[in-house]
């Protein structure tokens, strides 16, 4: 096989830090694919990690990371172009004689763009299951997961080795209620799902939308809350707010639209979420404005010309 003349520099420890847990996960046995022509290995005394070839390595489909922040991919193909890769990835053998990624996949892709044409790997025998925990616990673990990417990870975990949140919850090494906040993101209306995705909305935003039963209300509060940058505590006390109810169709639909326009401009003149609330009869209503401290409340009363009342 052809020698890496990259700057790959072999880690000297078979000893593979992944998170968290992965220990449990990992039985410390040799490396397997030897005979592989794609694999060379280092040396008699670092048995466990081979050089693979970068091309023989294909992605994991259980990955659960959609999005790769190219930035930050970026700089680690720069530190990777100085100083080589200094933690082996993961792969296991195919019976194709090629590799499957098992963990590492931002080492790998960032490995690609340096130009590198092998990369360290620790290579282990283990099942379709085996490898899908993995992969799963191993990138549940790392914070810069995107809460959509957590929540359908969470969730792919609990589909494939059944389970409840609270027995997850051990497993990681995490708060029962983190997690069952995160799942409750998929039950979130798709569009709410795409504004949290595209960064419209925040996790926070979120999970207190995702209190609200109604759909159609989920999906007006995210979108109110994206239009007028609400903060979380703002969007927290729509969400305790009463709902209008549906079934009432009196209200003209240019007289809601006239009713939503002036309260955007009420929140954009007080700094506080307004929100109009038609009610059965022909052209009545609440308008409720939300505060959430002492400051907001004063500056409530200012706005309705009450400032001698403040103490």
């Amino acid at each position: 096989m052809k020698q890496n003349t990259g700057p790959t520099k072999p880690a000297t420890s078979p000893v593979i830090r992944l998170g968290r847990g992965l220990g449990a996960l990992i039985p410390a046995k040799g490396p397997q694919g030897a005979k592989n022509p794609a694999v060379s290995a280092l040396s008699a005394s670092s048995t466990k990690v081979a050089e693979i070839a970068i091309d023989a390595i294909r992605p994991n489909p259980n990955q659960p990371r959609r999005e790769f922040d190219e930035a930050a991919l970026a700089e680690l193909s720069n530190s990777i172009r100085v100083n080589g890769v200094l933690q082996p990835i993961m792969v296991r053998p195919l019976p194709d004689g090629r590799y499957e990624l098992v963990a590492g996949e931002r080492r790998w892709r960032a490995s690609q763009r340096a130009g590198l044409k092998t990369i360290p790997a620790t290579v282990r025998e283990m099942s379709d299951a085996e490898s899908l925990e993995i992969a799963l616990v191993e990138n549940l673990q790392r914070q810069d997961l995107g809460p959509l990417e957590r929540a359908e990870g969470y969730q792919r975990y609990l589909d494939q080795f059944g389970g409840t949140p609270e027995q997850l919850a051990v497993r990681l090494s995490e708060n029962r209620t983190t997690i069952v906040n995160y799942l409750r993101l998929l039950r979130l209306p798709h569009e709410v799902r795409a504004m949290l995705a595209g960064q419209q909305i925040t996790m926070g935003h979120a999970r207190a939308i995702a209190g609200l039963s109604d759909p159609q209300r989920q999906l007006a509060v995210a979108k109110m809350a994206a239009r007028r940058s609400l903060s979380v505590r703002q969007v927290e006390s729509l969400c305790r707010e009463p709902s209008s109810d549906p079934s009432s169709d009196r209200t003209p639909t240019g007289a809601v639209r006239h009713m939503e326009s002036v309260a955007d401009q009420l929140s954009r003149a007080i700094g506080l979420p307004v929100q109009v609330i038609t009610g059965k009869r022909k052209n009545a209503g609440r308008v409720i404005v939300s505060y959430g401290s002492i400051e907001d409340f004063d500056r409530i009363a200012q706005a309705f010309g009450a400032d001698s009342l403040i103490g």
